[in-house]
């Protein structure tokens, strides 16, 4: 992400959104499943060696629980109060940072309340005009050096708990973070913050 690049951070939350509510969905179907096994006739123990309705009970209660964890987070992102970032604020969040690595690999992510991991993909056009687009997901086209008109962006969603998160919070545009991952130290600076 070139740092001249603006994003509509809503649609990043609109497909955080729509991620977890995907989520939301499978874990009530997958709780719903595992409930009516639990509670099926034939999965009665008729010994205390056949687990198969025990298992089937706990299996139903973390899927309940991933239920709750997603209206958790569906909450978090509905209610979150997306912030601009200029070139001196500090990294707090709904910051959309982009990261480079000692060998100029650069990676995007966006600091949310929740659904740490999830990956958003983007396609930037790069010949949209430098006026916003109603027709487009992005307000500016992305500068970059390939040949074709359209390029991928992948988001990663962070939380400010995880441990880049907790390095990212408060720091600045060019600032370097240190991360250890396993024994091995990464440095990555930061190129880019919306």
């Amino acid at each position: 992400m070139a740092t001249n690049t603006t994003f509509d951070k809503r649609l990043i939350v609109d497909r955080i959104i729509s991620g977890l509510e995907l989520a939301k969905q499978a874990a009530m179907s997958a709780a719903k499943q595992a409930h009516e096994t639990a509670t099926h006739s034939e999965t009665v123990a008729k010994s205390k060696y056949e687990t198969f309705g025990l298992e089937a009970s706990y299996l139903a209660h973390g899927q309940a629980q991933r239920v709750a964890e997603c209206e958790v987070e569906l909450s978090g992102y509905r209610s979150l109060n997306l912030a601009c970032f200029l070139d001196d604020s500090a990294i707090d969040l709904s910051a959309l940072v982009s990261l480079e690595d000692e060998l100029g690999i650069e990676n995007t992510y966006f600091i949310g309340p929740g659904a740490p991991g999830m990956k958003i993909s983007l396609e930037i056009d790069k010949n949209i005009d430098l006026e916003t687009d109603k027709n487009t997901d992005i307000d500016l086209a992305a500068v970059c050096h390939k040949n074709s008109n359209k390029e991928q962006l992948m988001i990663t969603v962070i939380t400010p708990s995880s441990p880049l998160g907790q390095l990212l919070m408060g720091k600045y545009l060019d600032d370097s973070v240190r991360l250890n991952i396993g024994e091995q130290p990464k440095v990555y600076e930061i190129t880019g913050v919306e």
